[in-house]
């Protein structure tokens, strides 16, 4: 699966500064929770691009054995996180 540039920051950050990460200490939450919106928000600018990109609503059509995938599923499918 790929990762995201913030993704990959925050990995190399975790790396070079797990404190940073460490959920047992009130450094470590403050940390998380100040900079986890950012992963949020780009998370939402992926799905609402790949929505504008598909331009297709999410259906399936039995008629034609067609499945859309909207961008919640493919940023699912594409990004680990």
């Amino acid at each position: 699966m790929k990762k995201t540039a913030l993704q990959e920051a925050f990995n190399l950050l975790e790396e070079l500064h797990p404190s940073f990460f460490d959920v047992h200490t009130e450094k470590g939450r403050a940390f998380i929770q100040t900079f986890h919106k950012f992963i949020d928000i780009e998370k939402q600018q992926i799905i609402e691009a790949y929505n504008e990109g598909q331009n297709t609503p999410y259906e399936y059509s039995e008629s034609n054995d067609v499945n859309w995938y909207d961008g919640n599923n493919y940023y699912k499918e594409t990004y680990n996180l």
